[in-house]
């Protein structure tokens, strides 16, 4: 009959593959969804990073500055709180 031909040319053109997914289109969405979430949580504080990202310290008074911090920040940092102490006294890694 002519149901039979139609249901070959179907699995012929593809067209039964472009159909629903089977269990590992439902495996990897699921997976795609847990991992989502799971990126959703470490959003939350950023305090963790923060602090482990303060890595210049003032060597006189010990004060932590995030590893971005401008040289021109640091100098401030020494001019004002140790007027008597040189920069390098504060900060000896930054000797040119």
């Amino acid at each position: 009959g002519g149901n039979a031909q139609k249901s070959k040319q179907l699995a012929r053109s593809g067209d039964l593959a472009k159909m629903g997914g089977g269990n590992a289109q439902k495996s990897a969405m699921a997976r795609k969804k847990a991992q989502e979430k799971a990126a959703g949580a470490n959003k939350g504080s950023q305090l963790k990073q923060n602090a482990a990202a303060q890595s210049i310290q003032c060597k006189v008074c010990l004060a932590s500055f995030i590893c971005t911090t401008a040289e021109v920040k640091l100098k401030e940092h020494a001019d004002n709180k140790h007027p008597k102490n040189d920069f390098h006294q504060c900060f000896p890694h930054l000797k040119a």
